[in-house]
């Protein structure tokens, strides 16, 4: 068999209408030398009609934009224009959907260039079916629907709107990790555009002996500009996987049941998220997202079967969409909030071992608004050290069995109340959880505001310092310092 690559329906072509010189010259004179060294790069000014829609990203607390977007659609572009960036005194962010309301994406300011690497979305699937090649703007709704075509899966984000590569270096939390592990598990292999221009390749003798492991829950954008990553795929399962939402006010009462639930049994095939919200603001919903990946035979359909039945007797239902469907199929099928919306976003994130009544009653509180959200992500199985996986060729810390909270706090710009309030209640939970003895100590980059001291809270001591000595090797000058997060070794509430 030959290698398959995705078609033109897979791809985002970057808008036609990008600058010309004498308008490069008038928006951005430092970025014509770019132009001159290649013509046809896309670069979007000011005075373009794509520029402001190209800037666009998911936090209207944003409302200064760079001095114009770099839309590269090869390495090589992407190549010269980080090097020219570096050479000439300009700052640098990356940016693929935009959804990351940490900032880390956002360049604004005078000096600020945006590198938009939406266009870099190439997806390669290997000749024996057990790898794909994977391009730094793939959005993962877009990967899974491509692998869903050839009867084949990897884990993804919940959001089919997430990029990829972000998603997958920042750790990679997903339906599939019981059995399939996290993202960083699944990252066999990839390629990174230094700041002086190079381009580093894990496969390569002369490759950092680190950059693999760094780019497994170190974050994208850490090192360099990861240009592609090649990840393991694996056999479609079919699943029993669905929607189930109770009143949040019965919160206490399901979580003290789905720890008793776990205690008995907990399968790897088995996923449980959760997500908490108050759309209309009439009362609050505990949404749990039913998944169970069958067997190749489905031997196991009674099993799941009866394992969802207990799970509908926790609390009163309201709905209820389980049914047997493929990954791809409950993905689309999981209600997204709208990207890009007139919101101002803050979030934080703890960890906990498991669940317990004590836990249900701190979410159970009224929303502050209702954009508000809260979102669990449950970790077990393959990807744990209790599974046995070489969970130490990442740097992603967490390990041990958890379940990981997402507080995200928005509200409109013009409600300054419901800010202020969000906030607050962002910051409630995490004290309550942490008063409670129920917090682990540690953070996950992609649910996290940037906080001082909030590399520890990532990589945990011993990455620390192992993190620092690869962007001291990597990335001396820090030109990427919009996705390094603070490496102060403290940590910060």
């Amino acid at each position: 068999m030959a290698s398959i690559t995705a078609g033109p329906e897979f791809h985002d072509a970057p808008p036609p209408g990008f600058s010309s010189a004498p308008i490069i010259a008038q928006d951005a004179p430092a970025l014509l030398g770019l132009h001159h060294e290649i013509p046809q790069l896309h670069i979007y000014t000011a005075s373009t009609a794509d520029y402001e829609g190209l800037n666009r990203v998911n936090d209207r607390a944003v409302t200064t934009l760079p001095v114009a977007a770099v839309r590269p659609t090869n390495e090589k572009e992407v190549s010269t224009t980080v090097r020219y960036i570096s050479q000439n005194g300009l700052a640098l962010a990356i940016r693929n959907s935009g959804v990351d309301q940490g900032g880390r994406n956002l360049a604004f300011g005078p000096k600020d260039v945006s590198l938009d690497v939406r266009s870099l979305d190439k997806i390669v699937l290997s000749a024996d079916r057990r790898e794909a090649t994977i391009e730094g703007g793939v959005i993962g709704g877009k990967l899974l629907k491509f692998l869903d075509d050839h009867g084949l899966t990897t884990p993804t984000a919940f959001s089919s709107a997430v990029g990829y590569v972000g998603w997958a270096c920042g750790g990679g939390y997903s339906s599939l990790n019981g059995i399939m592990g996290l993202g960083v598990d699944n990252i066999l292999g990839g390629r990174v555009v230094l700041a002086d221009g190079r381009i580093m390749d894990t496969d390569d003798a002369g490759s950092d002996p680190d950059l693999l492991w760094a780019l497994r829950g170190g974050g994208a954008g850490l090192l360099g500009v990861v240009t592609s990553l090649r990840v393991r795929v694996y056999r479609r399962p079919d699943c029993l996987a669905g929607n189930i939402i109770f009143p949040l006010t019965e919160a206490p009462q399901i979580a003290r049941q789905l720890n008793e639930l776990y205690a008995w049994k907990k399968p790897p095939k088995f996923a449980g998220d959760v997500a908490v919200i108050d759309p209309t603001g009439g009362g609050a919903i505990f949404s749990f997202l039913f998944f169970w990946a069958l067997e190749e035979d489905r031997s196991d359909l009674e099993e799941a079967k009866d394992y969802l039945e207990r799970v509908l007797k926790f609390g009163t239902v309201i709905a209820n969409t389980a049914a047997e469907t493929t990954p791809h199929q409950f993905l689309v099928s999981i209600p997204q909030p709208p990207l890009y919306g007139d919101l101002i976003h803050f979030r934080l994130t703890a960890s906990v071992p498991s669940w317990s009544e004590e836990l249900g009653r701190i979410i159970s509180e009224p929303m502050p608004t209702p954009s508000s959200i809260i979102i669990m992500h449950d970790s077990h199985g393959a990807g744990t050290r209790a599974s046995g996986s070489a969970v130490d060729s990442a740097v992603f810390s967490n390990r041990e069995p958890h379940l990981m909270f997402g507080f995200f706090a928005s509200a409109p710009p013009n409600d300054q109340e419901g800010l202020e309030k969000s906030r607050a209640w962002a910051y409630r939970l995490i004290e309550n959880v942490t008063k409670a003895g129920l917090a682990m100590p540690t953070r996950y980059i992609n649910f996290t505001h940037p906080l001082k001291g909030d590399g520890f809270g990532y990589y945990g001591a011993q990455g620390l310092t192992r993190i620092k000595a690869v962007k001291d090797r990597l990335d001396p000058l820090n030109l990427f310092t919009k996705n390094t997060p603070d490496l102060t070794e403290t940590l910060s509430a």
